[in-house]
């Protein structure tokens, strides 16, 4: 095993950031097309959010299962890191093969999740959408696998470099699924899914040359092993409690929206909710390759060496999580309008609260994984019951009032408390006080922050709130320039942060 993974993080990066850009690139060239149709988009929506499940298929066992395949990994035990894989993904193929069911069933009923579809067209489409869902669920159970594959060994960007081209590909199609007042969205959405079964095919192929990966063996090994299920079972029953707390707080007020207030309601509150999904890519991407190290130093019993890579995390990467998000909640006005137009009013606000969940992200991520590298399982219920407890109750009690704002207020309130509650696990893992940890962590933010609402405070009113792609790039461009001058500022006023840069730029050249 390599000892340090600095390299490895740079590639991850650099892929991920490419992917990343062509994310942006898709969300603001794709999503203009889709919502020229506000209830066919809204149809769109739900189907997308009732796909998101499938990452949850598993039981929770796919992550307990990463955990034990990375430390036998560090070990060099692959034989028992082949095992582990098998069985998670055995647990995962089970509940793909009956979400499949489910959605061939609801394909013949799309009303039970979709409140006033109209006979003929809108019925059809949604028909469509999710017969395509049914026949492609299973091919979450290969990329799944490769997931694993290359996540502990720290090289995701391979799977990254594939699904860039598929992703360059999707973008393209826009224009022939969408064209001369063609509104193909059911061709667009199987394009996709067949585009996805290629990429995750052609990716299998790599891991088998790159590591001479014994694909027989791992496919043979796709059973069920009492041994290592009783292994893994504790620590995935709890990563099933989150996973089920997690879907009641992040993942089903879309699915909500539209059984009980349509699909109209689905879309204003779907653009909100596809910024907040880009960001959570963000986040994934800079979080995601430190998930297999902490499992590393786990597996080692390096608790030194653990306690110093957290803290080096949170310090790092608290302004790259912290400015963008600020940034884009506070030009949430002529993003939107520039974006998708003025018919999208009443998402303004919903976005601005929804953007601003996950500004305390720099404390979840790491603090998340790494009390499920450690397997303290306490907090892990306490907390991810706290969140949808929250959310939902403030829903039922406010919702009446302030209407669908109240689904965004609250996902942010219950994201702010589980942020306080990390927080407090984070200061007594490393043993500081609260003023100092502030301290250490806001102190070269402050400018940086100043400079980023000033600005943004002192700009958005004079920026163009007209749909069109010419005011939407002014609208990306301007955001863009206060977010790289923000860096900048920290660059010069983190000692933390230019010791960093010294130590990639070395790495980079070696």
């Amino acid at each position: 095993m390599q000892k340090s993974y600095t390299k490895n993080y740079i590639k991850i990066y650099l892929w991920q950031g490419v992917s990343l850009v062509l994310n942006f690139l898709s969300m603001f060239i794709v999503i203009p097309y889709l919502t020229s149709d506000p209830t066919i988009y809204g149809i769109y929506t739900v189907c997308i959010s009732v796909s998101i499940f499938l990452s949850y298929a598993d039981l929770g066992f796919m992550g307990a299962g990463q955990k034990y395949a990375a430390e036998y990994f560090a070990k060099g035990k692959i034989n028992e890191e082949i095992d582990v894989i098998g069985f998670t993904n055995f647990i995962l193929m089970i509940f793909l093969l009956l979400f499949s069911v489910g959605f061939l069933a609801i394909s013949f009923y799309p009303e039970f999740l979709i409140k006033n579809l109209t006979p003929g067209k809108q019925e059809t489409i949604a028909s469509y959408l999710f017969l395509i869902l049914a026949l492609f669920t299973p091919v979450t159970l290969l990329q799944r696998l490769l997931q694993m594959i290359f996540g502990i060994r720290l090289e995701d960007y391979i799977i990254q470099r594939t699904n860039i081209v598929a992703s360059l590909i999707k973008i393209l199609s826009v224009l022939w699924f969408f064209r001369n007042g063609l509104y193909n969205i059911v061709g667009y959405f199987l394009f996709v899914q067949i585009l996805n079964l290629l990429a995750a095919s052609y990716t299998l192929l790599l891991a088998r040359l790159r590591y001479n990966y014994n694909l027989k063996i791992l496919f043979k090994s796709i059973h069920f092993n009492k041994a290592i299920f009783l292994k893994t079972k504790n620590l995935a029953f709890s990563s099933l409690y989150l996973t089920i707390t997690w879907i009641l707080y992040y993942e089903l007020d879309p699915v909500i929206i539209g059984k009980f207030f349509g699909p109209n309601k689905v879309a204003i509150y779907a653009l909100g909710l596809t910024i907040l999904s880009f960001f959570r890519s963000i986040l994934g991407i800079l979080f995601s390759p430190f998930n297999a190290r902490f499992n590393h130093f786990v597996g080692l019993k390096d608790e030194n060496g653990l306690k110093s890579f957290y803290l080096q995390i949170i310090a790092i990467l608290a302004p790259i999580v912290v400015i963008p998000i600020l940034t884009i909640a506070l030009l949430s006005s002529p993003l939107i309008f520039s974006w998708v137009g003025a018919n999208y009013l009443e998402s303004v606000e919903i976005t601005e609260f929804l953007v601003l969940c996950n500004i305390f992200a720099f404390i979840i991520y790491p603090t998340k994984t790494l009390l499920m590298a450690k397997e303290r399982l306490i907090e892990i219920y306490f907390i991810n019951t706290l969140i949808p407890l929250v959310f939902w109750i403030g829903i039922i009690l406010t919702y009446h009032i302030i209407g669908l704002k109240s689904f965004a207020i609250f996902k942010f309130i219950a994201f702010t408390l589980s942020a306080v509650a990390y927080f407090y696990i984070m200061l007594k893992f490393i043993g500081r006080k609260i003023l100092k940890s502030l301290n250490e962590i806001f102190q070269s933010m402050l400018f940086p922050i100043l400079f980023v609402i000033i600005t943004s405070f002192l700009i958005r009113d004079y920026l163009p709130h007209v749909k069109s792609k010419l005011n939407l790039l002014i609208v990306a461009s301007v955001a863009l320039f206060i977010i790289f001058g923000s860096f900048i500022l920290q660059y010069f006023l983190s000692a933390k942060w230019r010791d960093q840069f010294s130590n990639i730029v070395k790495v980079y050249k070696k």
